[in-house]
């Protein structure tokens, strides 16, 4: 009988044991090598981001009006945290570096067997800040080496610094973070941009009635030229409608969505879209127009879906070890007013203390700002006034390209010198792609191109010039060429 009480002391005691033992592992926390971080950070309330961010006692918290409206878990300690543009949607997200016992926590895959979890691995953790909540987009389950320090900077990217004394770069690819090849020390990119895109109705008409809706021949004539350029821009003057109901001219245009869907198989990296007629057709539209270009992976600057929740002021284009931050404006919106649940749908030259914002984080986050811009005098041969002072705006705040359109007419090619020294290359106005206008001056567009150069940390705008693009219209068939061919408007 005693015996068998000293037997069962004895295993109540090994449990004991054991589990203040499993008690004790669970309590070691993270390793001591790691150094713990403070931080705080600033947001931009105007873009809609929190007012601060603030790293203390290992957790994260945001903040608006002075009040606490997110905090990180208190069982997920964090190492360091980061506020930027990481996934290229010119909206900055929270970045934590953190600690969680187990390599999954509460997100273990399916396939992954259940296992006790004891030990501490090392995290990234990536959030959006939607305006009123934050939202997981991206969370590493363990990211397999011991990361000391961390840094965030455009033109390297995320930098991570290991124990081991390696030092690697990573990028959001497609979804998630991939490690990065070298920087190139020196790159080129080649650039080409076109005016307006304005489909008035003999063009829709002739390609719905004789072409079964396809309006590839819109760019047939353009294709081999623009081959020549690393990336190739147009501006897109009337926004998009997908019901035929909704098929409209001037004033009030209303385009076939069939014209966006050639623009994309013509292959245009960037279409610019803030215009006077963006608002024609209301926020369906627009949502319609930008939705079409983002599913096929080409920026859309200038417009944006009401679902999107927050002003987005530029967008990022990353091309053979060069980034450009890409914006679009318009000067005037034809007396359409902004909606005031979403004035983020269009982008306008209303409030230009937020313009001078928008510039002078571009020119923080890339190597190079492009500005396409909607403004002007209808059919006047040079620049008026409000170019020429929004044109020395753009050239303060580090703009390197600035491309404009609406005039319908090509206007002088200048160089403006910033308050800094920095100069700008305008294009006052790139005149009409293609239109139905008959007027010889509005059927001679310009195709902007130029090279964008960068040594090291130094950039240039090179090799620049503008030739011009000539619309044909032959029994009811509009399309476009080089004047250099030897062809007649």
């Amino acid at each position: 009988m005693v015996k068998r009480s000293l037997l069962a002391a004895l295993a109540v005691g090994i449990c004991i044991l054991a589990a203040v033992l499993w008690w004790a592992v669970r309590q070691d926390g993270p390793p001591e090598w790691v150094v713990w971080h403070t931080a705080d950070l600033a947001g931009e309330p105007a873009w809609g981001e929190p007012e601060r961010i603030a790293l203390e006692g290992k957790r994260v918290s945001l903040y608006l009006e002075d009040q606490v409206v997110w905090q990180s878990e208190a069982d997920e300690p964090v190492q360091d945290v980061l506020w930027c543009d990481i996934d290229h949607d010119s909206r900055r997200e929270l970045m934590l570096l953190c600690w969680r016992q187990g390599r999954y926590g509460q997100s273990r895959p399916f396939w992954e067997e259940e296992t006790q979890e004891e030990a501490w691995t090392q995290h990234i953790f990536i959030y959006d800040w939607t305006g009123e909540e934050v939202k997981a987009i991206w969370m590493a389950s363990d990211l397999g080496v011991e990361v000391e320090k961390w840094s965030f900077t455009p033109e390297s990217r995320l930098t991570l610094e290991e124990r081991s004394g390696r030092v690697s770069a990573w990028d959001w690819q497609s979804w998630g973070l991939s490690a990065l090849s070298q920087r190139p020390e020196t790159a080129e990119l080649t650039v080409a941009a076109l005016g307006d895109n304005l489909i008035h109705r003999p063009i829709y008409d002739y390609a719905l009635r004789k072409l079964d809706g396809n309006f590839d021949h819109l760019f047939t004539g353009m294709a081999e030229e623009l081959a020549r350029y690393d990336v190739t821009c147009l501006h897109q003057e009337t926004i998009y409608v997908d019901q035929r109901q909704d098929y409209s001219d001037y004033p009030t245009f209303g385009t076939p969505v069939e014209v966006g869907e050639a623009v994309i198989r013509a292959g245009f990296d960037i279409v610019s879209c803030a215009s006077n007629h963006a608002l024609d057709k209301g926020t369906e539209a627009i949502g319609l127009t930008a939705q079409l270009y983002r599913r096929a992976g080409v920026l859309c600057p200038g417009i944006q879906p009401v679902e999107d929740g927050a002003y987005q002021p530029y967008l990022l284009l990353e091309r053979k070890g060069i980034t450009c931050a890409v914006l679009s404006y318009t000067q005037m919106t034809n007396g359409h007013a902004l909606p005031e649940e979403a004035p983020y749908v269009l982008h306008t030259l209303a409030d230009e203390d937020l313009v001078r914002r928008d510039l002078t984080a571009a020119a923080e986050a890339a190597d190079f700002v492009l500005v396409f811009v909607h403004w002007g005098t209808e059919y006047a041969a040079e620049p008026d006034e409000t170019q020429r002072y929004w044109a020395q705006v753009f050239a303060d705040c580090g703009a390197d390209v600035v491309l404009g359109t609406h005039p319908h007419v090509l206007q002088p090619t200048d160089w403006v010198t910033g308050a800094d020294g920095h100069k700008t290359l305008v294009y006052y106005s790139l005149g009409n792609y293609i239109s139905a206008q008959t007027d010889e001056a509005c059927r001679r567009g310009g195709m902007a191109y130029f090279t964008l150069s960068r040594a090291g940390d130094r950039c240039a705008v090179t090799d620049w010039g503008m030739k011009t693009v000539l619309t044909r219209q032959e029994n009811g068939l509009y399309s476009t060429v080089l004047e250099e061919n030897g062809a007649e408007p």
